[in-house]
């Protein structure tokens, strides 16, 4: 039986990545040709990845942007990550090394590392996408501005029906951090569980959904065994 579900789960898999028109998924699922400028500021317009990550956004709906600067070394960028949710605020800095169409962590010798993000092809003239390695599967949109078009949107989510992702989330769109609440506000605190709680409840399918999901994927590597059982988990 649980052999069964798991083919089946596959067969859809791969269906949903071939619904989109072939060509526009061929194209947009390409890297792109010339390295963009990191440099600057970017903001973090939607997103699309796995059923727990889309859960985790639309229960948090953070809004976020991503100041980028260069390093004295070649190719090393800062990335000052700043996330806003529900009025707190919160900075993370990591460094990254860029290599043409290519987004690597930086080890301590400032030296490419680990598996990179890719940078794929868009239609927006002031916008990134990058695609994350294929465990963690996320797919964000980046652009300069913090609203864009309904079109520029929608090839957004064409890129996610390629890759066989759930359906896009776009983020929280207020960047001002001029006035955040502390961390330390208990009340802030408390407001913020209340919401988290509520909006839980309003997904209660999608949770539902992603438990199933896990549930199977969970078997489908118990199942899995040799050579296709890797496959399962590389391609997860």
């Amino acid at each position: 039986m649980m052999k069964t579900l798991c083919v089946a789960a596959l067969v859809l898999s791969l269906s949903s990545v071939c619904q989109p028109a072939s060509l526009a998924c061929e194209k947009l699922l390409q890297p792109v040709d010339k390295a963009p400028d990191l440099s600057g500021r970017w903001y973090v317009i939607a997103i699309s990845s796995s059923c727990i990550l889309q859960l985790v956004s639309r229960v948090l709906l953070p809004s976020v942007h991503v100041e980028v600067t260069s390093k004295e070394t070649p190719n090393v960028f800062d990335f000052l990550i700043k996330l806003k949710m529900h009025g707190l605020c919160a900075n993370e800095t990591e460094q990254m090394f860029q290599e043409n169409n290519k987004l690597f962590d930086v080890d301590s010798n400032n030296t490419a590392d680990g598996n990179p993000d890719l940078l794929l092809q868009t239609g927006c003239s002031d916008c990134i996408v990058t695609k994350g390695d294929s465990v963690l599967n996320l797919l964000i949109l980046f652009s300069r501005r913090t609203n864009i078009t309904a079109a520029e949107l929608k090839e957004f989510e064409t890129q996610a029906e390629c890759l066989g992702l759930t359906k896009t989330q776009v983020l929280d769109s207020d960047h001002d951090f001029t006035n955040c609440l502390s961390n330390e506000d208990e009340e802030a605190g408390a407001s913020l569980l209340r919401t988290i709680q509520q909006r839980l409840n309003d997904n209660h399918a999608i949770s539902l959904k992603c438990i199933a999901e896990s549930s199977l994927y969970q078997g489908c590597l118990r199942v899995g065994s040799g050579n296709m059982g890797q496959y399962l988990v590389n391609e997860h």
